[in-house]
């Protein structure tokens, strides 16, 4: 059940990037973030009163129809507010966004969690969504309505959307950010379960352990997207390679490390977070460019599909992993080989 929390979120997703993608082309950037934010805040309110699993999953999975919404409007955003050589920077300020509110709920929930539910937890996020996205609303008017492509230019053609199939190149780059999405799926799913059963650490202490993870996160898309701006002519994909094999050395040691000093498993834990975090914000710029101006919506809603497919799978097959094995080493090993094929490909 741990292992379908996450991809509960990304079900929607998975979806509705691709036509978010296009609408986010065709409309105003302002409305795709402002209602897909305001959704998913009101279903997460409603998420918090759900009497069974069942439903509270529902309700993730709506709020995540929502989410697909945003990350194609901001690509588009950022491809026509930035040159080439500030994107990175503004696309890893974008995704330290993401993982700042990481942070803050990683510190923060466990702690509202103990002293009132999971209940009041789930609705304090909710609850925070609606209110930022109200703050926001005004501000985000500067974006502009549409990417500038002229007035009189036709839509792409529906068949179109799959031009990129007869690209070896772009196909295993997308087959690579499902890859990259199995490995943080699994990281965030069962981390709290691995730092509690295998580490001895308490709830709030496994809370600071994700938080400490996403502080690797934050400061890696910074890092790497000013890196990938400004060094190797502005080519994005060996940084991609770097988070990959981050992410595959941290998963072999958390495979050995319930033996291990707690400094070590704190320091790997922040390297994890650079490496299943590190790479989202590079991935998602790289498929906007790939677009181009007439096609970032789609190409962003193309990759971020990929990632959700990604995620689908890598909190379910962990799990199963963990379960058939017994053992937390054998699925941290398989998944280490996993980020180890993503980093030849």
């Amino acid at each position: 059940q741990v292992g379908l929390l996450i991809p509960a979120v990304y079900v929607g997703g998975l979806v509705l990037s691709v036509p978010a993608g296009r609408l986010a082309d065709r409309f105003g950037l302002r409305a795709c973030l402002a209602g897909g934010l305001t959704l998913g805040g009101l279903v997460l309110l409603a998420a918090s009163v759900m009497p069974t699993f069942a439903a509270f999953l529902a309700c993730l999975v709506i709020a995540g129809v929502g989410w697909s919404s945003v990350n194609p409007a901001l690509g588009i955003a950022i491809l026509g507010l930035f040159p080439v050589r500030e994107r990175g920077l503004a696309m890893g300020i974008k995704q330290m966004g993401q993982t700042g509110g990481g942070i803050v709920a990683a510190l923060v929930l466990p702690v509202v969690a103990e002293r009132w539910g999971w209940r009041g937890a789930i609705a304090l996020s909710g609850a925070a969504v609606v209110l930022f996205t109200a703050l926001g609303w005004r501000p985000m008017g500067s974006l502009p309505s549409r990417q500038p492509t002229g007035p009189e230019e036709p839509a792409p053609r529906l068949e179109s959307a799959w031009w990129w199939l007869r690209r070896p190149a772009i196909v295993v780059f997308f087959g690579s950010g499902l890859g990259l999405g199995m490995t943080q799926s699994a990281f965030f799913s069962y981390l709290p379960l691995f730092a509690t059963q295998a580490l001895g650490l308490s709830g709030v202490g496994a809370g600071a352990l994700l938080g400490v993870a996403q502080t690797g996160g934050a400061a890696a898309r910074l890092a790497l997207g000013a890196a990938s701006d400004r060094w190797l002519g502005g080519r994005r994909t060996p940084f991609l390679v770097l988070t990959a094999v981050l992410t595959g050395a941290s998963f072999l040691v958390f495979a050995w490390s319930p033996g291990a000093s707690p400094g070590l498993v704190w320091g790997v834990v922040f390297l994890a977070g650079v490496g299943v975090l590190g790479w989202t914000g590079l991935y998602m710029l790289l498929s906007a460019e790939l677009g181009g101006p007439e096609r970032a919506g789609l190409m962003t809603g193309v990759g971020v599909a990929f990632i959700i497919a990604g995620v689908l799978l890598g909190g379910p097959l962990f799990g199963l992993a963990l379960e058939r094995a017994d053992s937390y080493a054998i699925a941290w090993i398989t998944f280490a080989l996993l980020a180890g094929v993503v980093a030849a490909a």
